[in-house]
């Protein structure tokens, strides 16, 4: 009997052991991200027209957060505010984002959530785009990552092979593919992206299945190269688009690669202690019509009704054209699109609903029940915070925009609801110089608990529509009327109203204004693998190895 007991203490103390050292109690960290995918692009979130298994399956397993949004309208602020969780005011990140001939990128004086893993004995990849700086100083592996493969930038920041909307005549801004610090593809083979790109992430896991490890995984997808209808043979996915539709490719393609790293984990004995987030940085780029994503409910209806200039939403180059719309023309082709209108143009590039509603999952069995759903205000500044705190670093004294959200994370079904306040900044300016502090960067609208509340109205940065002034504020019930369609009366709301000029002002004052880092340009410094060469590596394919799709 006393042996038994023995035996069972014994048993105790190895199982507590387990439990509690290093290497067991730190999950690993899994964070998918798309580009530029609406909300409605995921068939979990109503999706009528693609097919998502995979990303469905994490929202299945886990949670499906309704209301996490964006911190910003752009893909390189919104990145910069995921992995530091401060608004891009902060970091310097705007306006616009970074292109091939940047100076600048996420300065090294910021600290990354991978920075902050590695410090607690994580290893940390990333697999994907990055788009915060590509010169040395500003790459991944100088920001937290012990290694890195993908592209520095969107897939449309440079130009690649047989693909009639990108193929640069003029042979100097090919698109490059990095692993860690060095160009090992140009121009990189966007058909084969998605296989690298996933061959490398289950490489990843594989080799670090016997410690914690943070896999920051940014698709290239959705923000894919556009191929119109005409030219189905020109889409980058392996995918077979219905209706010669290259954004379904994208998606589902993306969606495959969610399954990849999914059914990767299982077999290793992970799943239970592997915590999978999957979202989005921004909602769809509209103005790219046929290649792009859906807003869903999310339709900016107060825009579309009351603007009313001879304005139209084009991300390309466009035609003169006698009619109320341009005829948007795709680089190096004669294909036209008939343009947006700007009220129309509420995604990308805006703050209106459909750019900032991120379609967002999230699983952990080991810790999170299956079949939930969580309505909370969240924003993509609570992930460094919430994934510390989840993995016992302690975050008092560390200085943050976004909130400890774990309650809510693990315990959506039962986490109390609290009136958090998120700020919205525009991305600042068109043209002309720089008064203090920047431009005309502004804070355009805030949320609060169900409320927003508009103070500068506008449809994507890049339009030429007048950006509108509201005093008192337009405010909308967005969990009612999630189209912004009908404002609410002031008179009825005039104690929050009167609040949200003060909050501004409070936030505003604690901003430490960091100087506009994307502005920066130097041609030469364009990435370029050998310039005798033409910036072209002799490889047709890097490390490319058949994955059956």
């Amino acid at each position: 009997m006393l042996s038994i007991k023995r035996w069972k203490v014994t048993l105790l103390i190895l199982l507590w052991f387990r439990t509690f050292s290093p290497s067991a109690s730190l999950p690993n960290i899994i964070i998918l991200l798309a580009d530029n995918l609406g909300y409605n692009d995921i068939s979990l979130f109503g999706a009528p027209s693609t097919d998502t298994p995979n990303v469905d399956r994490i929202g299945h397993h886990g949670v499906q957060f309704k209301n996490l949004n964006s911190a910003a309208n752009l893909c390189s602020a919104s990145r910069a505010a995921l992995l530091t969780g401060k608004y891009p005011v902060r970091t310097g990140i705007y306006p616009g984002v970074f292109q091939a001939d940047s100076v600048y990128g996420l300065l090294p004086t910021e600290t990354t959530l991978a920075e902050y893993l590695r410090n607690l004995g994580y290893a940390t990849s990333i697999v994907g785009k990055w788009h915060l700086g590509h010169n040395t100083d500003f790459l991944p592996i100088n920001q937290g990552f012990d290694e890195w493969l993908g592209i520095p930038y969107h897939a449309s920041g440079g130009s690649v092979e047989d693909h009639v909307c990108q193929y640069d005549r003029n042979k100097t801004m090919w698109l490059p593919l990095y692993e860690n610090h060095r160009i090992v593809q140009q121009p990189d083979n966007m058909h084969h992206l998605a296989e690298k790109y996933t061959d490398r992430a289950i490489d990843f896991m594989q080799r670090h299945q016997q410690e914690p490890f943070f896999l920051y995984f940014p698709f290239s997808h959705v923000h894919q190269l556009c191929a119109p209808r005409d030219y189905p043979e020109q889409s980058t996915c392996q995918w077979s688009a219905r209706d010669n539709s290259t954004f379904f490719n994208a998606v589902e393609e993306m969606d495959w690669m969610v399954g990849k790293v999914l059914d990767t984990i299982d077999p290793l004995g992970l799943t239970n202690n592997t915590l999978v987030l999957f979202t989005s940085d921004n909602g769809p780029w509209v103005a790219e019509q046929e290649c792009s994503g859906s807003k869903g409910p999310f339709l900016g209806q107060w825009l579309m009704d009351h603007t009313t200039e001879n304005c139209t939403a084009c991300p390309h180059d466009y035609i003169p054209d006698p009619n109320v719309f341009r005829q948007c023309l795709l680089p190096n082709t004669t294909h036209r699109l008939q343009g947006v209108h700007c009220g129309a143009d509420t995604g990308l590039g805006s703050l209106w609903e459909a750019n900032l509603r991120m379609p967002t999952v999230l699983q952990w069995p080991g810790r999170i029940p299956p079949q939930q759903e969580s309505s909370e205000l969240l924003s993509s500044l609570d992930v460094v915070p919430t994934i510390l705190s989840i993995v016992g670093q302690d975050i008092q004294y560390l200085s943050f925009d976004g909130m400890d959200m774990s309650d809510t994370w693990l315990h959506p079904s039962s986490s109390r609801t609290f009136d958090r306040v998120l700020f919205f900044w525009r991305d600042g300016f068109q043209s002309g110089p720089l008064p203090a502090p920047y431009g005309r960067m502004d804070v355009a609208a805030v949320k609060v608990g169900r409320f927003k509340a508009w103070i500068w109205t506008k449809s994507a940065h890049y339009n030429d529509d007048v950006e509108v002034y509201h005093d008192p504020p337009l405010l909308f019930d967005v969990e009612d009327d999630p189209s912004e369609a009908i404002p609410l009366d002031p008179q009825e709301h005039g104690k929050l109203l009167r609040s949200v000029p003060i909050w501004i002002e409070q936030h505003k004052a604690s901003v430490d204004w960091t100087f506009p880092l994307t502005l920066a340009k130097d041609p030469r410094l364009v990435p370029c693998v050998d310039r005798t060469t033409g910036c072209r590596t002799e490889v047709s394919d890097y490390f490319y190895q058949q994955v059956t799709l």
